[in-house]
C-alpha cells in the first residue's frame, strides 16, 4: 500500500536565503573579535557609519575600495571580500 506524500508547505518570507558572500560576516565578526564598535570600524576605514552597516546587513556590495581599506585596516585579505562570478583561478 502506497502512503501519500505531501510536499512540506514553507512561508517563502520565513525560509533564510543563503549567503551569497562571505564579505559582511568576515568584517562583522572581525570587528568583533577585535573588541571595537561598528563606528570605530567605520571611521578606521574612512567610510560612513551607514555604509558599513548596510555592507553587514547585505544591502550593499562590498567595493573594491572597501576591500582595500578592510585589508589594511581590518588585517582581512582584500580577495576573501569580493566574489567575482565566472572567474576560477586555474592552477597550472
Amino acid at each position: 500500500m502506497k502512503t501519500k506524500q505531501t510536499a512540506i508547505s514553507r512561508h517563502r518570507r520565513k525560509v533564510p536565503k543563503p549567503l551569497s558572500n562571505p564579505a559582511p560576516t568576515l568584517i562583522h565578526d572581525t570587528i568583533a573579535h577585535q573588541g571595537i564598535t561598528q563606528a570605530e570600524a567605520a571611521e578606521a576605514l574612512n567610510v560612513s557609519k551607514a555604509q558599513l552597516s548596510d555592507v553587514i546587513r547585505q544591502k550593499k556590495t562590498v567595493s573594491a575600495n572597501l576591500a582595500l581599506r578592510a585589508q589594511f585596516s581590518l588585517g582581512i585579505a582584500g580577495d576573501l571580500l569580493i566574489r567575482r562570478k565566472g572567474i576560477q583561478k586555474s592552477f597550472s
